[in-house]
């Protein structure tokens, strides 16, 4: 597998880190919001677009084993995305930041993508300080500051940051999402995958999680049919947002072709396992 290309990929720009749930090897920005969750909706204009496929009165198409793998993927990312997001639940639990708060959470969050790290820890540091938001914390507030930390190596605090985030929210996937590239970096990849596992369960429909724990499983742990699995749902995801939008990014694009050809060349190399097992 060309390493080379997983494990430098384009990083996309702040507004397509929502995209998916960031396609990207970094997780996505911590969301402060309630917002609709687009990835759901994407689920039902593709499977609108699928039943419309299979309506009364059309004939019977005979598919090929590698368009029926497909259908089934498909099938499989639509009933991901519709299933429940509990970390959506558990931030509707939390009582929403103040006016004042998230003015100060955009500070720094704007800080941050220009690289201003002192401005940065200063602008969410008066977030955590605030007596309000002590007596009501927030879990995507703690994300935040553990990103402000990983950016500048800090890794020892940025697990230190998640870690209070899922104290506040168990199922806040995107802590779990950082934790595990944390200790898959450490080398610890037991504990990355349990990260990698809870962000899934927090929410099913998560395209990222299966993108980054397929990593692990392929250039990390060397499990590579669990690494195909995560690949090829993956790919699903991208498909069904590709099918959803009228003109894709070309980040979008060259993402769905990277997870085709990472498909493609890690079934070689089952094949390629395989052969060497029954020749002994």
């Amino acid at each position: 597998m060309k390493t080379l290309n997983k494990m430098k990929l384009p990083l996309f720009l702040i507004a397509a880190s929502f995209l998916l749930g960031a396609c990207s090897s970094l997780p996505s920005l911590p969301s402060f919001s309630g917002d609709d969750n687009p990835e759901a909706e994407s689920a039902e204009v593709a499977g609108d677009a699928l039943s419309n496929e299979q309506g009364e009165g059309a004939e019977a198409v005979v598919l090929s084993p590698e368009e029926q793998e497909q259908q089934a993927l498909l099938l499989k990312a639509n009933e991901l995305l519709a299933s429940v997001n509990a970390f959506e639940l558990d931030k509707q639990a939390q009582k929403p930041l103040s006016s004042a708060q998230m003015s100060m959470v955009q500070n720094a969050m704007n800080a941050l993508a220009n690289a201003n790290i002192d401005g940065a820890k200063t602008a969410i540091q008066r977030v955590i300080d605030d007596p309000d938001f002590i007596a009501s914390p927030h879990s995507s507030v703690w994300v935040l500051r553990g990103d402000i930390h990983r950016s500048e190596k800090d890794t020892e605090q940025a697990i230190n940051d998640y870690k209070a985030a899922i104290a506040i929210a168990a199922n806040n996937y995107q802590a779990h999402n950082r934790l595990a590239q944390l200790y898959r970096n450490a080398g610890d990849f037991v504990v990355a995958k349990q990260h990698y596992d809870e962000a899934l369960q927090a929410w099913p429909g998560n395209a990222a999680t299966y993108r980054n724990r397929g990593i692990l499983f392929d250039l990390y742990i060397g499990d590579k049919k669990s690494a195909l699995a995560d690949y090829q749902l993956y790919k699903a995801f991208l498909d069904i947002e590709l099918s959803a939008v009228e003109a894709p990014s070309k980040s979008l694009l060259r993402e769905q072709r990277l997870a085709g050809q990472w498909i493609t060349d890690i079934k070689r190399q089952i094949k390629a396992i395989e052969r060497e097992k029954a020749n002994g």
